[in-house]
């Protein structure tokens, strides 16, 4: 049985056969959408290339995500060397799912037999023991791990890895080199909750979300610091962003994107851009994060009450909205 041991807010637990002289493992839950995706394979990596662990990445998650029909994308990157993990589904969709959830659960309380994990108590906290973790045997990492702090250092990795794998078509080349040439800024909104299984919209409530105001803003910050020149609209609702900016400058739907990985070809266009203004979107905090590091200037909401927020990379400009 593993022995649960506090570490901080995370558990940690340990088996004392697991950690054991073989060579060392890091397995990463893979969960969530493209943006999610991306933290839990770039805390793992860090992870693992820190204590020179094999990497393995595992995908059951996405054989029963029922509700809203995810898959799974790192696929379509350039990703180092790693193994995938995945396992047959024997029940139906729905209740292989709940068994998913039980076994983290399980996972929580330190129960799972030969097995040494951490499970992120808390995703909106940032656990600085990850960051010196002595891994020896295999060791799960069950999380989200939306903190740039946990892979911040192995970013030149994350800039190569991060690449879309298959060559871009010749239309989004075209676009992105336009983007390249000129003081191109790429502007996100998130307006829904999320696109369902079935394709219908499930429409966001509760907390607020970012409104017309907080996007003029940015382009005042943006302006006033460099040379503005073309605006390139991305997100569920470009159209929305189209009527809520002042009009005067080039912009561009960018909307033909559609269909399955649409998001990475999205997000890669994001990243060629000279500007960004981030929405409360991990897609497209992950479209300014992997700009160049010569790149303009990128601004952020401050969190206040979003419903969804990752802490923005220390180098970006937050602004109320």
């Amino acid at each position: 049985m593993g022995r649960a041991v506090a570490f901080g807010h995370i558990r940690w637990s340990a088996d004392d056969s697991a950690m054991s002289d073989q060579a060392p493992k890091v397995v990463a839950k893979v969960v969530g959408g493209l943006g999610n995706q991306l933290f839990c394979y770039a805390a793992a990596r860090s992870v693992a290339e820190r204590v020179g662990a094999q990497l393995v990445l595992d995908v059951d998650f996405f054989r029963s995500d029922v509700r809203y029909g995810r898959q799974y994308r790192l696929d379509r990157f350039a990703l180092a060397p790693h193994g995938l993990q995945s396992s047959r589904r024997w029940l139906p969709p729905s209740m292989d799912l709940g068994w998913w959830r039980i076994r983290r659960k399980i996972a929580k309380l330190g129960l799972v037999p030969g097995v040494s994990s951490i499970v992120e108590r808390d995703s909106k906290r940032f656990y600085p023991e990850l960051l010196s973790l002595d891994v020896r045997g295999t060791l799960h990492l069950d999380g989200y791990w939306q903190d740039e702090r946990y892979f911040r250092r192995i970013r030149p990795l994350l800039l190569t890895e991060l690449a879309p794998a298959a060559p871009i078509d010749a239309r989004n080349r075209s676009v992105g080199q336009e983007m390249c040439r000129s003081g191109s800024v790429a502007i996100h909104c998130r307006r829904h909750h999320h696109r369902l299984a079935d394709g219908s919209i499930q429409q966001a409530r509760g907390r607020p979300g970012l409104d017309e105001n907080y996007y003029r803003a940015a382009l005042d910050t943006l302006s006033a610091a460099g040379t503005v020149e073309h605006l390139y609209l991305f997100g569920d609702e470009p159209q929305w962003l189209l009527n809520a900016l002042p009009s005067g400058l080039p912009r561009t739907l960018v909307d033909w994107n559609a269909g399955a990985g649409g998001e990475v070809l999205d997000m890669w266009l994001m990243t060629q851009c000279r500007y960004s203004v981030v929405s409360n979107s991990t897609l497209s905090w992950w479209g300014a994060w992997l700009r160049a590091e010569t790149a303009g200037r990128v601004v952020a909401p401050a969190p206040q009450d979003l419903e969804y927020w990752v802490p923005n990379s220390a180098d970006w400009v937050e602004i109320s909205w």
